[in-house]
C-alpha cells in the first residue's frame, strides 16, 4: 500500500483536486505527475511557476504552508528540487507558517545531498524558524558533522541564538561532541548563556565527558574551570580497572548560582531553591515577566524535579507572549506530573495563544477530568470551546490569561 501524505487524505473531495495530487506527486518524486498537475492548474496561463507556489498544506497543525519545495526537499527528491529550483525557479528561501526553509528541512532530514544543492543555488543558510532555529542548530544537535561543515563553508553563521540558545548548546545538550569540536574550531562563542545556560552545564546534564572537555579547553567558564575538571575526573572518566563507564550510573550533580558543584549541600540548596522562587514572585508582582523566568530557571538548576518551577515559567512566558516556549514548559511539567490538573490548565493556555484551540479544549478537558471542581479550568474550557467554533475569527490574546494564577 502506497505511503500516505501526512495531512487529511481521507478527505474525498481534497483528495481528487489538482492541488492535492500535485502535493502528493511532490511526497512521492513523481515529477511526472508534478509537472501534470501543474499544468492543469496553470490552466494554459503561462504561470506555472506561480500555479505551484501557491499550492500549500493547510489544516495540518505543525505542518501549515508547507509548499511543494518543502516537501520534496525533505523526502530527498533531488531531481524534483532540480525541476523547482532550475525550470520553474521557485524561491529556494520561501518558509512554512513556522518559518521553516526547504534547506532547514532538508538539512533536519539528514538529506545533505538535496542541502548542498539549495545551498549552491543561493539558499541563505541563516534563516530561522519562528523559534529562532536555524540548519546550523539543526545539524549540529543532530551530530551531522558533513553538514555543520558544508553550511560554515556557505558563509553560515556560528552563533545564531534561539529558544533553545546556540548550535553550540544543542551539540552539548545532545552530546555531539563532533558537531561540537567543529563549531569551536569555527570560534563558536562558548560561554554564551540562554536563561542562564551556557553550553558547559548543558554537556555536563548530558554526561558527555568529551564535550566537557572541548569546552574547558576552549575556555568555557574559566571561573570554575578547576571544580568542572575535578567533577570529570572523579565522576565522568572510565574506569581503567573496570573498563567500564560510571556513565549509565550517574547523574550530574546541581550547580548552584555561582557554578560551584556543592557536596551533600541539599540545605543550601533548598535556602536557594526558596530564595529564586521568592525572587520570581516579587519580578511578576512588578510585571517583569522575562527577570521571573530567569529566576525560575536558576531554581530549576538546583531542582529540575519540581513540576511548579515548570509551571510558574511557563506562565511567565505566557505574559511575554512566547506562545512556543509557554507550551514546552507546560508540556514538560504534564510529563512530570500527569495527573495534576494545573499542568493540563497550562498546556490549555498555551495552545490557546498560539490558536491551536482544539487541542487546548483537548488539555484543558483533560485537567477538568481530574478536578470537575475546578472553576478555573471550568471557565477557561467554556471560553476555548467558543472558540473551536469560532476560529478563525475568534482570538485570545495575552489579555485573557488574567486567570492564570501562579503555583506558589
Amino acid at each position: 500500500m502506497a505511503e500516505e501524505l501526512p495531512f487529511p487524505a481521507n478527505i474525498e473531495v481534497m483528495r481528487h483536486t489538482p492541488r492535492f495530487k500535485l502535493m502528493q506527486a511532490a511526497f512521492h518524486g513523481d515529477l511526472r505527475g508534478l509537472k501534470r498537475q501543474a499544468k492543469i492548474l496553470d490552466m494554459g496561463r503561462g504561470r506555472l511557476r506561480k500555479a505551484v507556489e501557491d499550492v500549500r498544506v493547510e489544516g495540518v497543525p505543525g505542518e501549515e504552508g508547507t509548499g511543494v519545495l518543502h516537501m520534496a526537499a525533505s523526502h530527498g527528491h533531488m531531481e524534483m528540487c532540480k525541476y523547482l529550483v532550475e525550470t520553474l525557479q521557485v524561491d529556494v528561501d520561501d518558509a512554512d507558517d513556522k518559518g521553516r526553509t526547504s534547506l532547514l528541512k532538508a538539512v533536519h532530514s539528514g538529506h545533505r545531498g538535496i542541502a548542498k544543492y539549495l545551498l549552491n543555488h543561493d539558499a541563505n543558510p541563516d534563516l530561522a524558524m519562528c523559534c529562532g532555529l536555524t540548519p546550523l542548530h539543526s545539524a549540529a544537535g543532530l551530530g551531522d558533522c558533513e553538514s555543520v561543515k558544508l553550511l560554515l563553508a556557505k558563509g553560515a553563521y556560528v552563533d545564531p541564538m534561539s529558544t533553545f540558545g546556540t548550535p553550540l548548546h544543542l551539540a552539548a545538550k545532545e552530546g555531539q561532541d563532533g558537531t561540537m569540536k567543529i563549531l569551536l574550531d569555527n570560534n563558536a562563542d562558548c560561554n554564551k548563556m540562554v536563561n542562564g545556560i551556557t553550553p558547559l552545564l548543558l554537556a555536563m546534564k548530558a554526561a558527555s565527558a568529551k564535550c566537557m572537555e572541548l569546552l574547558v579547553e576552549a575556555g568555557a567558564d574559566a571561573t570554575y574551570s578547576d571544580v568542572i575538571w575535578n567533577y570529570m575526573s572523579t565522576t565522568f572518566m572510565d574506569d581503567e580497572d573496570s573498563g567500564s563507564s560510571v556513565f549509565s550510573d550517574s547523574e550530574p550533580e546541581e550547580i548552584d548560582a555561582n557554578h560551584h558543584i556543592p557536596v551533600n549541600d541539599k540545605p543550601v540548596n533548598r535556602r536557594k531553591i526558596a530564595e529564586f522562587k521568592s525572587l520570581g514572585l516579587e519580578a511578576v508582582e512588578k510585571k517583569d515577566y522575562l527577570s521571573a523566568a530567569g529566576f525560575y530557571s536558576e531554581a530549576m538548576d538546583l531542582d529540575p524535579d519540581d513540576a511548579t518551577l515548570l509551571s510558574n515559567r511557563s506562565l511567565c512566558w505566557l505574559y511575554l507572549g512566547e506562545g512556543g516556549k509557554a507550551l514546552v514548559d507546560a508540556h514538560e511539567c504534564r510529563k512530570m506530573r500527569p495527573d495534576w490538573p494545573k499542568a493540563c490548565y497550562r498546556q490549555g493556555a498555551a495552545l490557546m495563544l498560539l490558536k491551536d484551540y482544539v487541542s487546548a479544549c483537548e488539555a484543558l478537558f483533560d485537567g477538568f477530568k481530574l478536578d470537575p471542581e475546578d472553576v478555573e479550568i471550568e471557565n477557561a474550557l467554556c471560553g476555548c470551546s467558543g472558540s473551536c467554533f469560532t476560529f478563525p475569527q475568534g482570538s485570545f490574546g495575552i489579555e485573557s490569561l488574567n486567570w492564570f494564577p501562579f503555583v506558589s
